[in-house]
């Protein structure tokens, strides 16, 4: 008899039409349950859950994503809804349930059907209360003045995407899937005054499992935004949007409202959504309905310049948000991503190889088995040989005295057996961690007691048969 875990199993790949007996399997399970429900779980996670690797017991909350994607509303009620086995059913028996029952699949069809109708009616139509409520009396909407506040798909030229490209959901949401990104817009015609703009936005620092730990574990909850580092911003104003993992099961886009007040004394202002941070694994970031509302004017010299101060403080606080944002950038062309031109390329400036050059490329692949990251544009070292001992790719770069966490997503293979034989180092610093056959993300620590030239990068050691290996996302912040 089929456990209710087999039976989930059974049902996910009899929705996905496809069964899962391979790593790309997995992977594309991953971006499957991703598209249709805008909830991760990651390739290796499902690996263990199939039996596909060793691993423990699976957390309900990884349960009840597999079950919203077969159609319910956790895993609790699939279980519940799932047929008991009854003891040799006649053939009459057999016909007449068949004819007037639907199966498990359809009736979860038919369930998530209703939800998806059911709440985006209820989203667009309460929505709109919601982002209302608690203003002050004589507040104005000024939401006119937004091109494309609810981020329909057909009218994308009123916003700038600076970078992460034009992203936007079918469902008419800006979505951002493990990349930064940078979506703003200037509005004109403002008033002198205080203004409040709201937005129903939320972000998945990571994997879901590890969100919910951190999230549980964090000191700053409270707000809802602990973990989290997108954020609406409104010239120099900012605040971060909601850790998604801190909203409740069937009212996150409810509970996501996000208001930030600011200060417009320049009839323009402009407004966006963005993160540094957002190309981690499993990220997800997702905005839509802007509001824009004037709460009151300035209307007296000492109005002007109480606002006026708030505008100052807040650029103070902007400047220092920058500056720490620039603190992981010690590297030359270390966003591969945006290199990347639909073809294959030389070694950009800033990397080097102790190996023959001619086999160092920028490339798009679509066949490396997928940990973790971006691993779909790369810097790649392949070779029909085994590479000689010494630096595959990597940069040079001078150090300050301090501690450092240096971090990139990278693998190694060698064909046919996949030994784990290359290294990520810093050398001049003691640190490095082993290379796997799959593009995973990882951190090597140092500490630095005088200025000193280090090496990052991937190595192939003494003895090593390594053919091929990749890196991308590379960067360096101070602990």
């Amino acid at each position: 008899m089929a456990t209710d875990y087999q039976r989930l199993f059974q049902e996910v790949e009899q929705k996905a039409g496809r069964q899962m007996q391979t790593p790309k399997d997995f992977q594309w399970l991953e971006k499957r349950i991703f598209e249709d429900i805008h909830e991760t779980i990651s390739a290796s996670t499902l690996m263990r859950l199939w039996g596909y690797r060793a691993g423990g017991v699976p957390r309900q909350t990884t349960l009840d994503v597999l079950a919203r994607f077969v159609g319910f509303e956790d895993y609790v009620q699939f279980c519940k809804a799932s047929p008991a086995p009854s003891p040799n059913p006649s053939p009459e028996e057999e016909g007449s349930s068949a004819a007037v029952s639907l199966s498990p699949w359809a009736r979860g069809l038919a369930l998530l059907l209703l939800l998806v109708v059911g709440g985006f009616v209820l989203w667009r139509f309460a929505g709109h209360a919601s982002l209302e409520e608690g203003l002050p009396a004589g507040a104005k909407d000024m939401t006119h003045l937004i091109g494309n506040p609810t981020c329909n798909t057909g009218e994308l030229d009123a916003w700038t995407f600076e970078h992460g490209g034009k992203t936007l959901a079918e469902d008419s949401t800006l979505t951002y899937y493990m990349k930064n990104f940078d979506v703003w817009q200037v509005i004109h015609g403002l008033p002198a005054g205080e203004y409040e703009l709201r937005v129903k936005a939320w972000q998945l620092p990571k994997e879901q499992e590890a969100a919910l730990y951190d999230y549980e574990h964090a000191e700053d909850k409270e707000e809802g935004c602990a973990g989290t580092t997108a954020e609406i911003y409104a010239g120099s104003f900012a605040c971060r949007v909601k850790n998604y993992v801190s909203m409740s099961y069937g009212t996150r886009k409810d509970s996501s409202d996000i208001r930030l007040r600011f200060v417009c004394l320049d009839d323009s202002v402009c407004i966006g959504f963005r993160s540094n941070n957002n190309n981690k694994r499993s990220c997800l970031a997702f905005a839509d309905d802007f509001r824009l509302f004037l709460i009151r004017k300035a209307k007296t010299k000492e109005e002007v310049q109480e606002l006026a101060a708030r505008r100052d403080s807040a650029q103070v606080q902007d400047n220092a948000r920058q500056q720490k944002k620039d603190d992981g950038i010690y590297l030359k062309n270390h966003n591969i991503v945006d290199l990347w031109k639909g073809q294959k390329e030389p070694l950009p400036e800033g990397w080097i190889t102790e190996q023959d050059t001619s086999l160092c490329h920028l490339v798009y692949r679509n066949d490396v088995s997928r940990g973790s990251g971006d691993s779909e544009i790369y810097l790649e070292f392949l070779s029909e040989k085994p590479a000689k001992p010494g630096l595959l790719i990597g940069q040079k770069i001078r150090l300050e005295p301090g501690k450092y966490a240096v971090g990139a997503c990278f693998f190694a293979q060698n064909e046919p057996d996949f030994h784990k034989n290359a290294l990520f180092t810093v050398t001049g610093a003691d640190g490095s961690v082993e290379a796997s056959s799959m593009m995973d993300y990882h951190f090597v620590h140092i500490e630095l007691r005088e200025p000193k030239d280090v090496t990052i990068g991937l190595w192939a050691p003494e003895g090593s048969a390594v053919c091929r290996a990749g890196i991308c996302m590379p960067g360096i912040w101070k602990d």
